[in-house]
């Protein structure tokens, strides 16, 4: 883990901005060189969401729909 801190650069803020909500915040963490929590530390700072949708359902519709999926049949 990183020791000293980085303030964040404009050009960060705007790749933070580009990806957010596109693409999962681990992968932004590690395009940005920053480690998860900072990444989302600064997202909310921004007002900015790091949940991403799949196929038109937001990450947590799709686990609820499969907790509430029953067992394949055999």
């Amino acid at each position: 883990m990183p020791e000293s801190r980085r303030t964040w650069k404009a050009d960060d803020i705007a790749k933070l901005k580009a990806m957010a909500g596109k693409e999962p915040g681990a992968r932004i963490a590690a395009e940005l060189g920053r480690t998860l929590g900072a990444v989302a530390v600064e997202a909310s700072r921004q007002g900015l969401s790091l949940r991403t949708r799949r196929g038109g359902q937001s990450s947590e519709q799709v686990r609820v729909e499969q907790r509430e999926a029953p067992p394949a049949s055999k």
